[in-house]
């Protein structure tokens, strides 16, 4: 405890002989605290209710109330639990004090006392005081700057992984609202799903790197003005696996999920989608909701190669490809909800789609 501290320090002494009193009163003065007398426990209690000290010097015998019953009640008060209190007893036998430290007593002085000892004890209860409050607050700063930190590290990772789906789409700033569009279509999917929020978090998080395979496309095919050859289709093809590739090798949740999105957002409900030509429920929903999620957005803008359809052609596609292409309670959920997914549509629109 630093010297401010230690003199600002506010005593309470509990006793019922004056003498007493005043004996501790005038060893504790002398180091400067602040010490307040009661001469009863029911004193006590209520100097205590009118301020908080720092620490309690409780006699043992006392008339109507002993100083037992004003620890216990002390230490059943979430306000003033925390007080500690040292007893000062003319009882010197074991039980007596093993019964002060069971009733949360932090250290016992028996009379008569040496004057030393009595402020060696007081200093020592009043620094470990200090320490604990002072770790406390200093722990929950910690966790307050460990807080920020995630969430800056958070916000710092969703830019990269944005930034790293733009890169493998395309160039064009549309890549980067369709990137967000496909996050919040499989968020929005995923909780009327039932997926707990936790794992919808997750998918959203992880569902801009669905293709991040393409980064390993030529160019010449990725950005092709026009439909694919059959040769050039295989090779497009392969942006699943390649994806997969690249992210399954990191032991992190976010990168294990985008992993797994990667390998399945083109998997279909019945079985002809690829890379793997799972069906229905082979498919994890992640991947299930990717694919939904996708084809919606990539029927819905514009891209070098082809327009944008109209959203009743979009919404007659999915009605026809439910139960084929699609998981059909994922589309039954898109119709049920349509006005607010086309809002999330609306949020995320890039001007040039108008």
């Amino acid at each position: 405890m630093d010297m401010n501290s230690k003199y600002s320090a506010d005593i309470l002494v509990v006793d019922d002989t004056l003498a007493n009193l005043q004996l501790l009163a005038n060893i504790l003065k002398e180091d400067g605290y602040k010490v307040r007398p009661a001469i009863n426990g029911n004193l006590a209690l209520h100097a205590v209710a009118q301020k908080k000290p720092d620490l309690i010097l409780l006699d043992i015998k006392m008339p109507d109330m002993d100083g037992y019953e004003v620890c216990q009640a002390l230490k059943a008060n979430p306000e003033t639990q925390d007080i500690p209190v040292i007893f000062v007893s003319a009882l010197g036998d074991a039980n007596d004090k093993v019964r002060a430290f069971s009733m949360g007593g932090v250290d016992y002085l028996t009379k008569p006392f040496q004057f030393e000892e009595v402020k060696a004890r007081v200093a020592t209860h009043l620094q470990l005081k200090d320490y604990q409050e002072n770790l406390e607050t200093k722990i929950q700063d910690g966790l307050a700057e460990i807080n920020s930190l995630n969430q800056e590290i958070i916000a710092t990772q969703r830019d990269v992984i944005l930034m790293l789906g733009s890169i493998c789409e395309g160039h064009s700033a549309e890549i980067g609202f369709h990137l967000k569009r496909v996050a919040a279509y499989c968020h929005f999917l995923a909780i009327r799903y039932g997926l707990n929020q936790e794992t919808a978090e997750l998918i959203k998080e992880a569902a801009p790197m669905h293709d991040i395979g393409k980064i390993a496309i030529p160019d010449a095919i990725l950005e092709k003005p026009a439909p694919l050859n059959p040769d050039e289709w295989e090779v497009m093809k392969t942006h699943t696996t390649l994806g997969y590739q690249m992210l399954i090798s990191s032991n992190r949740p976010l990168f294990k999920m985008a992993a797994t999105i990667a390998s399945e957002h083109h998997e279909k409900w019945d079985g002809s989608g690829y890379p793997q030509a799972l069906k229905g429920e082979e498919i994890h929903i992640a991947g299930r909701l990717s694919a939904v999620a996708d084809v919606f957005d990539a029927l819905d803008s514009k891209r070098c190669y082809k327009k944008n359809w109209a959203i009743e052609d979009t919404l007659a596609f999915f009605k026809e490809q439910r139960g084929r292409h699609f998981d059909p309670q994922l589309v039954d959920l898109l119709f049920e909800h349509l006005d607010e997914f086309l809002e999330i549509r609306q949020h995320f629109i890039d001007s040039n789609q108008i």
